[in-house]
């Protein structure tokens, strides 16, 4: 190796001595450990997931994930409709009838014009469905229908692109004063800022959750959850979280890839908050999951562990796995660059030591 190569390995080595000394766990004070009904509601979780995901691939059924905006149905409605395109036909014609009749108490019921919404929808004619809905809402005088409308208005408009039309809504909803049977439009109000990235909004969203306790349970605490991990609020959103696990392994009306995340977020938010000792074990359990998505993590992310312990080979090795795995993400450009570096610095580490450059790597 020429002494320009030795200069610039130097100064790599040094940067990742020094960022070592500052960023391992040993040199910050660890919190209390994970409780013993939380570790299990971990495992119980996991097993749950991999039992759920077994018996739907061996009974050949795909996971059930609806393309409506968010995972949600435009209506709820289970009847076959062998002749829907002839119901659509209809909701066009009374919506052109509809001007003719205004001014004459010869509208619509609430329940026909939410009939006639869904129509639209189904034909993702969103702002003729978005009339209807308004039409709906101004005609259900007693609230009979609110829930239902509620929900699917906030749906279109997000399908529709209505930026406009998505904060009114979510104002309205945010100025509730009873959020009781409006779960679904929360959840809803949850990923649109999230998707918007609207994190000043967001923020008023999650205080009035957190001022209606009660609602944060299931699918609610996780997009309340997912949220505070995005805002960076790691202690909140890994406290809730442990909260969901720890009630057993039962899904809490999440779909599968919502209990995966929770799964991996609970080990990465322990190690954001230096809390290693706690998050291996954790990532050790799913390297013998039979979830390629949980098992090549965890691996990724105990070489990155390893790698911060300075057992450079370990890490290699660990690394060399998920560049070669299933491709799940760019991440894993990431793992085969750091192999690379990985086996060039424990060779430096090796052939060091007559040197005297063991002291930088020191745990």
């Amino acid at each position: 190796m020429d002494q320009m190569r030795w200069i610039k390995w130097g100064l790599l080595t040094v940067g990742i001595s020094l960022l070592l000394s500052l960023g391992h766990p040993g040199a910050r004070v660890h919190a209390e450990e994970l409780t013993d009904a939380q570790t299990d509601g971990f495992l119980q979780w996991h097993y749950s997931l991999e039992q759920t995901i077994k018996a739907r691939e061996e009974a050949g059924t795909p996971e059930g994930n609806l393309l409506f905006p968010f995972d949600l149905p435009g209506w709820e409605d289970t009847e076959p409709r062998p002749y829907r395109h002839l119901a659509i036909s209809r909701a066009i014609m009374d919506l052109e009838a509809q001007w003719l009749l205004r001014g004459g108490n010869k509208e619509e019921s609430a329940l026909v014009a939410l009939a006639h919404a869904r129509n639209y929808t189904n034909l993702s004619e969103y702002d003729s469905a978005m009339v209807w809905y308004q039409a709906a809402a101004r005609l259900d005088t007693l609230g009979l229908f609110r829930r239902e409308i509620g929900v699917e208005r906030l749906a279109t408009t997000m399908a529709a692109g209505d930026s406009l039309g998505m904060a009114q809504l979510i104002t309205n909803t945010l100025g509730a004063s009873d959020l009781s049977d409006r779960e679904k439009e929360v959840i809803l109000a949850y990923r649109w800022l999230l998707t918007d990235r609207d994190s000043d909004s967001l923020g008023i969203l999650m205080g009035k959750m957190e001022s209606h306790p009660a609602l944060l349970e299931g699918e609610v605490l996780f997009w309340h959850a997912y949220s505070q991990a995005w805002m960076e609020k790691t202690g909140q959103a890994l406290g809730n979280l442990l909260t969901m696990v720890e009630k057993g392994g039962l899904s809490q009306g999440l779909t599968e890839k919502q209990r995966t995340w929770v799964l991996m977020a609970i080990p990465d938010l322990l190690f954001l908050r230096d809390k290693t000792d706690q998050a291996r074990p954790l990532y050790e359990v799913m390297l013998e999951s039979s979830l390629d998505e949980l098992r090549i993590w965890s691996l990724y992310q105990v070489a990155n562990l390893d790698f911060l312990a300075t057992d450079f080979g370990k890490a290699a090795n660990g690394y060399d796995l998920v560049c070669s795995a299933h491709r799940l993400g760019t991440w894993q450009d990431q793992a085969c660059e750091m192999a690379t570096m990985s086996r060039e610095l424990e060779r430096i580490k090796t052939e060091g030591e007559a040197y005297g450059a063991a002291q930088f790597y020191q745990p």
